[in-house]
């Protein structure tokens, strides 16, 4: 029953999904009042983010009250559902000023975007990098004005961590082409070590990486060499393995890698003894077995502790299983080496499959990892035969690709899914250099393939990113286009081309989209897209234009955002690419318009009014006293009432500047204003506040005419205000006049200001009639702006 009540008062919500139940059961009394009040801009705003499958979350106020979807909520992890209904800047402690440069902005009527902005979230109680691709826009209140920010939220770490791992992976390949370059003509064994140490400890910024032989009894240790970076000592030296601890000794003798992070902190002062003493904070000790003996260490040291990557940890065994296995080989091979030799080994031990062929493109040689990848037996893949392992729907390309490239003796490049041993397919990338001899003759190729079933995946999250983005901006009703600005070539997505009135199926040209706008803003748009593409500008182009239906003839209101892309390689920078959005803001331009007209009609009959009261006056007020007096003394105060109705006016009732509302009060009964003196900072207070301060003031400048400081040739009047710790300081003084004498009763002028603008400020209002001039002082909260 509390359901369906809820429902009916908020049928807006329906089919919302969780997060339209919880905003329906919600209490809202202390923040947006409930539901069933809740103005009608709100309502709309919040039906349409509900029903949207993309994350978004809009923040309502100067508060930025949270109500979001439940893709949002998936987002926003363990903070769901607490995070509805909260503050922004208290919901999200973590990110405060980055939110509250957001609630600035769009609530200024801004708009916002960024692309994988990194952030560090708290969504399950620990902190977490995440990259996000964030559209801010402003949200009309029922006034037109922005009362809140819509927020599309895209998160990006999932594709970013897939482009880092890809990246991670060529990197590391790299390293290893480069370490196997390297050692290839190495014949020392110490010489393969040193070179190795030297070049994990510069690409990993280690303090010091050694190596070291075990004894036969697998406890004594002889480190005969390492590398230490600037700042830290060699390591070099003969120790006990049983001096570093239980962990590091059952660890490596069980054949498993030592690692701390953090030396003291997880082996303690005693047992971490051994490499407190070296001054290693953090360690990674790599065991090299062979004949099921331990025989020999590979240690990578930092002095301060570390955190060790996965990659990190993969590349360092690696560099140890690859740098012992050169070595050894290195000791066999001695007395006698030959290129070829040299060369097959190498492959053999390299991460990626390797190939040779001769120049009449029969395949001489696979290395091991093709045929543990493939699981082909040994030879089975030379001559033609690996193109069997090849996917059957990819051999006709794979065979085509390099039987011309051999004919035409070039290098070339191709992607194919190749067959595990397993009998699963993975893509790959076949590459290969043509080889030739000193006298230039053709010898064949030499290759590698390369699995990149990976790279291809990330690839794909990428595209599938790109749809979600592309889907965003459709839900956001936003358009997009892409100018080339070298071949002219402009591209419009549908929405761009709805807002010109032009079919889907319509192409586009630079020409036609000047002739889609409205004529008297051609020439500024035009203009704006130039100093966007100029040389030595910013690239930076926003600008608001009217366009005609080029179909329909339907005039609309637009707002184009976008940027170019520069190209700095020349002499002079130049644009390659110009790209931005468009948004439909005809319904905002009218709503403005409209609001301007109501305005103005709202002064016209305010000014109409006050006509009408004072014709009223003259024909009804009669009584004991001198009718012009009271005449004068009521005009007088409709005027005033009508002085700060016009500034009010002015400032579309929303607030009043103090010095405005005293000059044109003041002015309203004495033009003459050379003896006023005017001394305190702009401020502005609200309309109520303004029109009893007005009222004031007109008592006060009547009474300084008639008997006061105005009322001779050399008085005059000084006026100061200001702010003093929250509170509103206000003194009127008199000089320079007639003596002045306390009055037997207090009339009606005294006692409005005593009372009722003491009243209305929730402060003091004191009248001093001082024999040197009248004293009028203000003491009271300093009211605020709704």
């Amino acid at each position: 029953m509390l359901q369906a009540v809820q429902h009916e008062r908020a049928a807006f919500l329906n089919n919302g999904g969780e997060c339209g139940r919880l905003i329906a059961g919600r209490d809202w009394t202390d923040s947006l009042g409930p539901v069933e009040g809740w103005p009608q801009s709100l309502k709309t705003a919040t039906a349409i983010l509900l029903r949207s499958p993309v994350p978004m979350v809009m923040l309502w106020g100067e508060d930025g009250i949270m109500l979001y979807n439940d893709a949002y909520s998936v987002f926003a992890g363990g903070r769901h559902p607490e995070l509805l209904g909260s503050k922004v800047r208290e919901g999200w402690p973590e990110v405060a000023d980055f939110n509250d440069h957001v609630m600035k902005v769009g609530l200024a009527g801004g708009t916002l975007q960024f692309r994988d902005q990194e952030l560090t979230l708290y969504r399950t109680g620990k902190p977490e990098q995440v990259w996000m691709n964030l559209d801010y826009s402003p949200v009309a209140g029922e006034n037109g004005e922005p009362a809140g920010v819509l927020a599309v939220v895209i998160e990006t770490t999932e594709r970013l961590r897939a482009e880092h791992e890809l990246r991670a992976r060529e990197e590391r390949l790299r390293f290893f082409d480069a370490l196997s370059e390297a050692i290839r003509d190495l014949t020392r064994p110490e010489q393969v070590m040193a070179c190795t140490a030297q070049a994990l400890g510069r690409h990993l910024d280690a303090s010091v990486v050694a190596y070291a032989d075990m004894g036969a009894d697998e406890d004594q240790m002889n480190i005969r060499g390492d590398w230490a970076a600037d700042g830290s000592q060699s390591i070099v030296g003969t120790y006990s393995l049983g001096a570093f601890g239980k962990t590091a000794n059952r660890e490596l003798r069980n054949g498993r890698p030592f690692i701390t992070f953090d030396t003291l902190e997880e082996l303690g002062p005693e047992e971490g003894k051994a490499l407190l003493d070296l001054g290693l904070g953090a360690t990674v000790c790599m065991p090299y077995f062979r004949e099921g003996r331990l025989t020999a260490l590979m240690a990578v040291h930092s002095k301060e502790p570390r955190q060790w990557t996965n990659s990190e940890l993969s590349l360092i065994a690696e560099a140890t299983d690859r740098s012992w296995a050169h070595v050894e080989r290195v000791r066999a091979e001695v007395v006698l080496r030959e290129s070829e030799d040299r060369f097959r080994n190498m492959a053999d031990n390299t991460p990626v499959m390797m190939w040779v062929t001769d120049q009449s493109g029969n395949c001489t040689y696979l290395n091991r990892r093709w045929y543990e990848f493939t699981g082909q037996e040994q030879h089975e893949g030379e001559g033609l035969g690996w193109i069997q392992a090849v996917h059957p729907e990819d051999r006709p390309l794979a065979e085509a690709v390099f039987l011309g490239a051999n004919a035409g003796q070039d290098d070339y490049k191709v992607e194919f899914r190749l067959r595990r041993a397993d009998g699963t397919y993975r893509w790959t990338l076949d590459a290969a250099a043509a080889r030739f001899d000193s006298a230039g003759k053709f010898l064949g190729y030499v290759g590698s393939v390369v699995d990149i079933d990976e790279r291809r995946e990330a690839e794909e999250a990428i595209r599938n990113s790109e749809q979600r983005l592309r889907l965003a901006t459709a839900a956001a009703n936003i358009g997009t286009w892409d100018f080339d600005p070298i071949t002219g070539a402009l591209r419009w997505d549908q929405r761009c081309k709805e807002l010109f009135g032009m079919p889907p199926e319509a192409e586009v040209t630079y020409e036609l989209f000047l002739a889609g706008l409205h004529p008297d803003d051609r020439e500024t748009a035009d203009a704006a897209v130039q100093a966007a593409l100029a040389p030595g500008g910013t690239g930076g182009y926003s600008v608001t234009y009217r366009t005609v239906g080029l179909t329909d003839n339907q005039v609309r209101s637009v707002a184009a955002n976008g940027g170019a892309v520069f190209d700095d390689s020349g002499e002079e920078p130049r644009a390659v690419r110009f790209i931005g959005t468009v948004i439909d803001i005809t319904d905002r331009m009218k709503a403005e318009q409209h609001q301007r007209l109501l305005i103005d009609e709202l002064s016209h009959r305010a000014k109409n009014l006050l006509a009408i009261i004072q014709s009223v006056a003259q024909q009804s007020f009669k009584g004991a006293r001198d009718p012009a007096d009271m005449l004068r003394s009521f005009e007088g105060r409709l005027g005033a009432l009508a002085a700060a109705h016009g500034v009010l006016t002015r400032e579309k009732w929303e607030a009043a500047p103090i010095r405005r509302v005293i000059c044109d009060t003041i002015t309203a009964v004495k033009s003459d204003d050379h003896r006023l003196e005017l001394d305190g900072p702009d401020l502005m207070v609200p309309p109520k506040t303004g029109v009893s301060l007005a009222m004031a003031i007109h008592e006060l400048v009547t009474n300084a005419l008639k008997y006061g400081s105005f009322s001779g040739e050399d008085g005059r009047v000084l006026i100061r205000w200001g702010v003093e710790e929250g509170r509103l300081k206000l003194e009127w003084r008199e000089e320079g006049g007639p003596p002045v004498s306390p009055p037997e009763r207090r009339g009606f002028g005294s006692r409005m200001i005593e009372r009722g603008l003491a009243a209305e400020l929730d402060g003091q209002v004191r009248i001093d009639f001082r024999p040197e001039g009248v004293v009028c002082t203000v003491d009271a909260p300093m009211p605020e702006i709704a």
